[in-house]
């Protein structure tokens, strides 16, 4: 009889709430123990669960599948109110998703190695780690997309010049964040300061994410084929 008033208010218990957002119990517990999420309601010895808790803890599946770390996470956390609505927890779902969506692997140094069909130098790990073909976890432990990975392995297999490799990197890298930050101010001025002031609707907001995503991309993609073109045709020239 408890347990069908709990079930119709919504509430329930940390068995059932593991069960819902396909965690363990025993995950959900040390997510709690973190202060990731608020305190679950108690009527005796039994704690009560409820939508907040399940919201927050999809919230940081999501971020963990998209690469964040625990840290990441709970930095992200601190942002969203305990009784922040669906709608809030959807946009930030949508702002953190990553730009890319090819399926991401974690590898250790061994499969990382392995992989490369060598020991991999320190050199040429920084490398990996600049262009982004690696994302350095906790644990000796790396992320990464299979293809980009396997280019940049055959890149580093071939007599490549060191000076090619980590000159590039940092020419990307400083471009590559002038153009974020640029990109980010705008979408915070002409975007994000709408969704706050109630002018743009947060299904409004996760829509125009999902669309501008592959755009910026192919609009960069584009604008750097157009560029290294004509570099290269001055240079011939000169």
């Amino acid at each position: 009889m408890v347990e069908a008033q709990v079930a119709a208010d919504g509430e329930m218990t940390v068995d059932d709430l593991a069960t819902r957002t396909g965690m363990t119990v025993r995950t959900v517990r040390f997510y709690a123990s973190e202060g990731l999420l608020p305190a679950p309601t108690r009527r005796g010895r039994v704690a009560y669960y409820d939508a907040r808790h399940r919201m927050r803890l999809d919230l940081i599946r999501t971020l963990q599948e998209h690469g964040y770390t625990l840290a990441a996470i709970e930095r992200v956390l601190a942002r969203v109110p305990h009784d922040a609505s669906p709608a809030e927890y959807a946009v930030q779902a949508a702002v953190l998703a990553p730009w890319l969506s090819e399926q991401t692997e974690e590898l250790d140094r061994a499969e990382l190695d392995r992989r490369a069909g060598r020991a991999i130098e320190t050199e040429e790990l920084h490398y990996l780690t600049a262009i982004g073909a690696i994302q350095v976890l906790d644990g000796d432990r790396y992320r990464t997309a299979p293809s980009l990975l396997g280019h940049a392995l055959a890149l580093i297999a071939l007599p490549t010049p060191r000076e090619v490799l980590t000159g590039s990197a940092a020419i990307i890298n400083e471009h590559a964040t002038a153009v974020a930050d640029g990109l980010t101010d705008l979408f915070a001025r002409a975007v994000w300061g709408p969704y706050r002031r109630g002018e743009v609707s947060s299904e409004q907001l996760s829509a125009m994410l999902e669309l501008m995503r592959p755009l910026v991309l192919q609009g960069l993609i584009g604008a750097f084929a157009r560029a290294a073109d004509n570099a290269a045709r001055r240079r011939l020239e000169d």
